[in-house]
């Protein structure tokens, strides 16, 4: 390698091996820029499953706890905040009666993070009205619908926003009926990138996550 001597006494690159050294960097970055985009994909999904999975524990043992119903809300929005066009299942809350019979929020108001989001065609516990009349006479009602004020993000101090939500009941399990036999569990599947929320198929990357209408334990699955 050439060096160039200036009038400082010191050692130089020429401006070709720096422009060399240059293009060599850009292109080793070009190659490796999809797997540490990946990667940061991932953590953010891993981490927002966990959060999730921690507020639904948090939900039961807090209906346990306090001899009262837990809801556990899923707003479909579009996060103002983070230039979202499209509504998505990507924010939830958590609601219990106080002293005066209201049902109002027992946590903060949690947005997932983008790209993550949970798929509604995936996702049992976001399709509302499964239950039947006989389901309904014995106090199963959930999945229900429903509006609620959330923090629209966008300056506004709140608006009405729609949600689907179930309840975990003070004995530990929850307001939702048994499904097909063989299939008694209900779940949310939490998947990341653009447009995955709203895919049918299957994605390579998931969180999901499965909740016991009988004893209302959590379990969770990763491809």
């Amino acid at each position: 390698m050439k060096f160039i001597y200036n009038k400082t006494g010191k050692n130089a690159f020429s401006l070709v091996e720096m422009m060399v050294v240059l293009t060599v960097v850009g292109v080793l970055m070009a190659f490796a820029a999809p797997n540490v985009f990946s990667l940061v994909q991932a953590s953010t999904l891993s981490n927002e499953g966990n959060i999730l999975r921690n507020q639904l524990t948090f939900a039961q043992q807090n209906a346990v706890s306090k001899n009262s119903d837990v809801e556990v809300r899923f707003f479909k929005w579009a996060d103002k905040a983070s230039a979202q066009t499209t509504p998505t299942f990507s924010a939830f809350q958590l609601y219990q009666y106080n002293s005066t019979g209201e049902m109002v929020p027992i946590s903060s108001f949690f947005r997932i993070k983008a790209p993550s989001a949970l798929n509604e065609r995936l996702s049992t516990l976001l399709k509302p009205g499964q239950g039947t009349a006989q389901d309904r006479k014995y106090g199963f009602v959930a999945p229900h619908e429903g509006q609620a004020l959330t923090p629209s993000g966008a300056g506004i101090s709140a608006e009405q926003t729609d949600y689907v939500a179930f309840r975990f009941r003070p004995d530990g399990s929850t307001d939702l009926p048994p499904r097909a036999p063989g299939d008694e569990t209900w779940y949310l599947m939490l998947v990341q990138g653009e447009g995955a929320a709203l895919n049918s198929n299957l994605p390579r990357n998931y969180v999901c996550l499965q909740v016991n209408p009988y004893n209302g334990v959590v379990t969770e699955f990763r491809p």
